[in-house]
């Protein structure tokens, strides 16, 4: 019986997430396999809505699977937002004579696949996103990456921080989720971890946990705050009006690196 699906699109939105080349490949060999023609879609949905487009075969594939990022290219559309951005990208989908298209990327991308499949365009979802805040799967692409990136950074950390018997704060990137930053909290034995899923009592869930660190004979201490729980810094600062504790040192982990635009060296002695 002849393939009913001849032609798909693929396409990466949202921010971008290790892993996300890897899926690329693989849909590409995975049509190269089944006689379907891919059409690779750059710059997400505005891409699609502007016709930015390329066909994709095995070779433009090749040597990408260790790359980080996208080949693809990854940006937000505003305009898709909207109903007739929507139309827009569906128009563009059925004169590319598109049988589907294929996301990769979080719960924007998937949010968009819902209002082109009201369109009436195929669709389907690959979650990709360092959040791991996508439903229905255990592991997103990018998630276990981001976590190990995170906790090699902190593991780095803690020498200076056992060294000069400081408090580190680390805030740990996962937009409204947590999931990242507790992964990361068992993983390096924090003292702390604060998650936006769980109301905060700043005495009882930081300060007494660290004082009853440091009655057990510890010197350093380690907090790991979510994105969506607050900034790294506000806590620090409300920790020094709070508490005569060593605080030192406030970094952003990153999927890949480490920002420290804001690093603080504050000591208060106890």
């Amino acid at each position: 019986m002849a393939n009913a699906v001849k032609r798909i699109g693929v396409l990466t939105s949202g921010g971008d997430a290790p892993g996300m080349n890897a899926a690329i490949r693989s849909v590409v060999r995975a049509c190269t396999y089944m006689g379907i023609e891919c059409v690779g879609i750059r710059r997400g949905y505005n891409g699609l809505i502007n016709g930015d487009f390329m066909v994709l075969k095995n070779g433009n594939v090749a040597h990408i699977i260790n790359r980080g990022g996208t080949m693809l290219y990854t940006a937000r559309s505003d305009e898709f937002r909207t109903l007739e951005g929507q139309k827009k990208a569906a128009a563009t989908c059925k004169l590319l004579g598109l049988d589907g298209i294929v996301s990769i990327g979080g719960d924007g991308s998937f949010r968009g696949l819902v209002e082109l499949a009201k369109q009436g365009i195929s669709v389907v979802g690959v979650p990709a996103t360092i959040d791991n805040d996508i439903v229905c799967t255990d592991y997103t692409i990018g998630y276990d990456t981001a976590a190990n990136t995170a906790v090699e950074a902190i593991d780095r950390l803690r020498d200076t921080m056992q060294s000069h018997e400081r408090c580190s704060v680390v805030e740990v990137m996962g937009r409204n989720a947590g999931h990242l930053a507790l992964y990361v909290g068992l993983a390096t034995g924090a003292t702390a971890v604060l998650v936006p899923e769980k109301p905060l009592d700043f005495d009882g869930d930081v300060i007494d946990r660290i004082r009853q660190a440091r009655l057990a004979g510890n010197t350093h201490f380690m907090i790991i705050v979510a994105e969506g729980a607050g900034s790294a810094m506000t806590y620090s600062k409300r920790w020094i009006t709070s508490n005569s504790s060593k605080i030192a040192f406030f970094a952003w982990c990153g999927q890949t690196r480490i920002h420290s635009p804001q690093s603080m060296h504050l000591s208060v002695m106890m």
